[in-house]
């Protein structure tokens, strides 16, 4: 990784994470161009950062191996229209924006330019994100040796079908605000027991933590895993429900989106 050029497009919630990962896995900063749209955001996190600062017009950027783009989803076609012009096959480009098929994203580019599909996780910023990955039919070897190391930096993710993504927006992308209520009632409840807000935060954080790591390392069933606290504390049932209920929504959204998007 410490060879390859990377071009972040987009200084928002999800480029600044990616920045700072690739940062912190050891990418130098001369190796990370950073662009967009809007000229002071993209000038502070340059500097901040201390990276290269481009536009899509520069030709710096035309050297990058990766593009990372972090655009909202109703700019990516635009700026896909843009970089078609400057893109080689050699080049991967990686798409972290929401409501835009892998087909489109590749329809929009030339022929042999290998494109990533990812859905972005919030955790990536500390890498421990879940990042489900779409990889499209120019993919081979290179662009995924490419690719792979990025992932890992942000933390987990797994390979899924692109009819899926929309559902990995509940279950994935926008899942952390789900779950914040919890931590955030479980917090406040210590609070009132006469905790302290930080010592609160870490009973509340570190019971879901470790609920989480039960699930992941143990392959005890959900049922075994309730059975090691006899006390039923909420209506469980209740409670599965509305986290069903979240993610069908938010792959409804999405779905609207994602029409408006291909309409446009």
């Amino acid at each position: 990784m410490q060879t390859t050029t990377y071009a972040i497009i987009g200084m928002g919630n999800v480029g600044r994470s990616l920045v700072t990962r690739l940062l912190a896995v050891g990418i130098p900063a001369e190796g990370i161009l950073i662009c967009d749209s809007n000229s002071s955001r993209a000038e502070s996190a340059a500097k901040e950062f201390n990276a290269r600062l481009v536009s899509l017009t520069d030709a710096p950027i035309c050297q990058a191996d990766v593009f990372l783009l972090a655009t909202p989803p109703n700019n990516t076609p635009a700026i896909l229209r843009q970089l078609a012009t400057l893109l080689t096959p050699r080049q991967v480009v990686v798409s972290f924006a929401a409501a835009i098929p892998l087909a489109r994203l590749e329809a929009l580019l030339p022929a042999g330019v290998a494109v990533v599909r990812v859905m972005p996780n919030a955790p990536s910023l500390v890498g421990k994100g879940m990042n489900p990955v779409v990889y499209g039919t120019a993919v081979k070897f290179e662009a995924k040796a490419l690719t792979e190391p990025i992932l890992a930096a942000l933390g987990k993710t797994l390979e899924v079908h692109d009819e899926q993504m929309n559902w990995c927006v509940g279950l994935s992308g926008a899942a952390m605000r789900s779950l914040l209520p919890a931590l955030e009632g479980m917090t406040q409840a210590g609070v009132e027991a006469g905790f302290a807000e930080n010592d609160s935060r870490l009973l509340a954080a570190q019971v879901m933590f470790g609920t989480a790591a039960l699930v992941l390392e143990t392959g005890l069933s959900f049922d075994e895993i309730k059975s090691l606290t006899p006390m039923q504390t909420v209506d469980e049932q209740a409670v599965a429900k509305l986290y069903r209920d979240a993610a069908r929504a938010a792959k409804e959204k999405i779905d609207q989106l994602q029409s408006k998007i291909a309409a446009d």
